[in-house]
């Protein structure tokens, strides 16, 4: 509203117009002051207000940060493994929002079809290849009791077809099957099937670190969004309490 109307308007309307461009003004300022890490742009920097060179990280930039959804603290920017304390909480809601949405990752998707895709077919031709040489064992012996044999191991060839993809932080470069990633890079696991398509299944990985010596944590677009989601429908129900 411009100046002009705020001027003709009443004592009590300009007073209501002025206290709410300062609160807008505020906002403003308060998120446009908030820096984020140089490594995840989506992770703001919360300086704390009663403990110097202590640093509040977290996907939102409601100040004060809610430390109950705060990624965790550290003492220095960027973060270390020896200055990052690790919020026990955010690390329950990651997970969770992992266990639900990670089998839907377009990337994901694409990752596991590159790296099991081709497998997964040298194992369904040897597999199909084994039941022919057993077949034609049989039928040229005429073993008793071989075509029982033959189809309660086929049963469990066909079983072993599968197996899990990892779910690889973001962090370091990372390129499916030609790289194994280290235990504190992986997140969890989804499991394959026969196809080389992800069926859901997560598995988290305990040995998952969100701060190694190359970085915090990052994922995906897709992931990073549905984390941030969640952040934020949690941070409404704490603000209804």
């Amino acid at each position: 509203m411009s100046s002009i109307s705020i001027q003709r308007a009443g004592p009590v309307l300009r007073q209501c117009f002025q206290q709410h461009a300062s609160v807008a003004s505020f906002s403003r300022r308060t998120i446009r002051g908030l820096k984020t890490l140089e490594q995840n742009k989506n992770i703001y920097i919360h300086p704390s207000t009663t403990t110097p060179q202590t640093y509040t990280l977290t996907y939102l930039p409601t100040t004060p940060p809610s430390q109950k959804l705060a990624i965790g603290t550290t003492t220095t920017i960027p973060p270390t493994p020896s200055t990052f304390t690790e919020n026990p909480h955010f690390r329950t809601l990651l997970m969770s929002t992992l266990s639900t949405h990670a089998a839907n990752d377009q990337d994901l998707i694409n990752e596991a079809y590159g790296t099991w895709g081709a497998t997964m077919g040298v194992k369904a031709s040897v597999s199909k290849g084994m039941k022919r040489d057993r077949k034609l064992h049989t039928e040229s012996t005429g073993t008793p009791s071989t075509s029982a044999t033959s189809e309660k191991t086929d049963q469990v060839d066909t079983t072993s077809i599968g197996g899990f993809h990892h779910v690889v932080d973001r962090r370091t470069p990372y390129y499916g099957g030609m790289r194994i990633p280290e235990s504190q890079d992986i997140l969890g696991s989804l499991q394959v099937d026969g196809n080389g398509r992800l069926v859901g299944g997560f598995v988290e990985c305990e040995s998952y670190r969100l701060v190694t010596s190359d970085g915090i944590l990052g994922l995906t677009e897709y992931l990073e969004g549905k984390v941030k989601e969640r952040i934020e429908e949690e941070e409404k129900k704490e603000k209804k309490i």
